[in-house]
């Protein structure tokens, strides 16, 4: 389908949202890289009674990568994955989204965000330059606060230098982490009290060659769980809630283990319950399901094809009864129910053509 043919299939449908009054409406916003003006941020609306949809720009911004949504605040937190690039902040008024204020020149290639409403900290992980920027979200300005430059090398080809893939909090606010896919490492950033200053130091160590990407805490056990892009794994990790310190629990495959070709994973997601994990596969294309045990550990019990190729990112419905899941090299988002008490995902007929969809969040205004 060419986008022409799309733009007229989307308008004709749009009077089916008018028409249906009682169906289930579906909201999400997704990051495109569609090159010039059309790459941006997207509201995306699904009607799942009549399988019709509506794909509309909210914010034109050059090739954005992850975003993090305040919905409290009623903004939007995001970077673009180019040379010298930063953070940029988008404010709603007047149901338009503005660019509030931007602090650019934190380095090459921003890859993820991360808002703490509780402190109004934002991190920023930079996969090329390699560091992690912390700022200060005050005044509607963004300040930089410290840079954590990283070190080292793994011993794969892909890892000849450091690369932040991943940074943000435990749900509590209180702790700071960043993923490094190029030294096998998840770091713990904290404010030193005796020094007052900001430090860094190893949470965990990795298995070499694991180049782990990136990290879902759970709602509201001190267990989190880290998706590796290299090795394919699941690991089941145990948070010190006094140190920071992350303790390895276990280890599972996220491939079938009959698959033989180049797959790498890409996204985790946690249910709001924290009974179910949730894990994208790039190359096997498809999502694995894990259910969680009283130990906070994983069993593997379900794996579905995400219907394209190379998922890169999916999310939730509001009410969680359904994800959407972006598959990249073949521009659609295809939608699935998730059965709630089980945990198990079914295809729907229900797809949608966009550009390179990178980031999937559910739309919370």
């Amino acid at each position: 389908m060419n986008r022409i043919t799309t733009r007229l299939f989307t308008l004709a449908l749009a009077s089916s949202f008018i028409q249906s009054a009682n169906a289930e409406i579906l909201e999400f916003a997704v990051s495109s890289d569609d090159k010039g003006d059309k790459s941006g941020v997207y509201k995306v609306q699904i009607d799942t009674t009549n399988q019709a949809y509506k794909v509309d720009q909210i914010i034109k911004t050059t090739d954005p990568s992850y975003i993090d949504i305040d919905s409290a605040s009623q903004r939007i937190f995001a970077v673009n994955e180019e040379p010298n690039s930063g953070a940029f902040v988008y404010r709603l008024n007047k149901d338009k989204w503005q660019l509030e204020t931007q602090l650019t020149g934190l380095g090459d290639y921003p890859c993820h965000i991360s808002f703490n409403s509780v402190t109004n900290m934002v991190s920023v992980a930079t996969y090329v330059s390699p560091h992690v920027s912390l700022l200060e979200y005050k005044e509607n300005r963004l300040n930089l606060v410290k840079t954590f430059k990283h070190q080292g090398k793994g011993k794969l080809p892909r890892q000849d230098s450091p690369h932040p893939h991943w940074s943000g909090w435990s749900p509590e606010g209180k702790f700071l982490y960043s993923v490094d896919l190029g030294i096998d490492e998840i770091k713990h950033y904290y404010f030193d009290e005796n020094s007052q200053a900001w430090a860094s130091k190893t949470a965990v160590k990795l298995d070499a060659g694991d180049g782990p990407r990136h990290l879902a805490f759970h709602p509201y056990r001190n267990f989190a769980y880290l998706i590796n892009e290299i090795s394919n794994t699941l690991v089941v990790l145990e948070q010190d809630l006094l140190t920071g310190q992350l303790i390895v629990k276990q280890r599972l495959n996220t491939l079938d283990p009959n698959w033989t070709k180049h797959s790498q994973a890409a996204a985790i997601r946690l249910s709001d319950d924290g009974q179910y994990i949730y894990v994208a596969n790039r190359g096997e294309n498809s999502i694995a399901v894990f259910k969680i045990d009283q130990l906070g550990e994983a069993k593997h019990i379900q794996s579905i094809s995400t219907g394209g190729n190379w998922p890169r990112d999916f999310n939730f419905s509001e009410n969680q009864d359904y994800i959407l899941v972006g598959n990249k090299k073949d521009h659609k988002l295809n939608l699935f129910t998730r059965d709630v008490k089980t945990g198990l995902l079914a295809a729907t007929n229900i797809s949608v053509p966009i550009m390179t969809p990178k980031f999937v969040e559910f739309w919370p205004f």
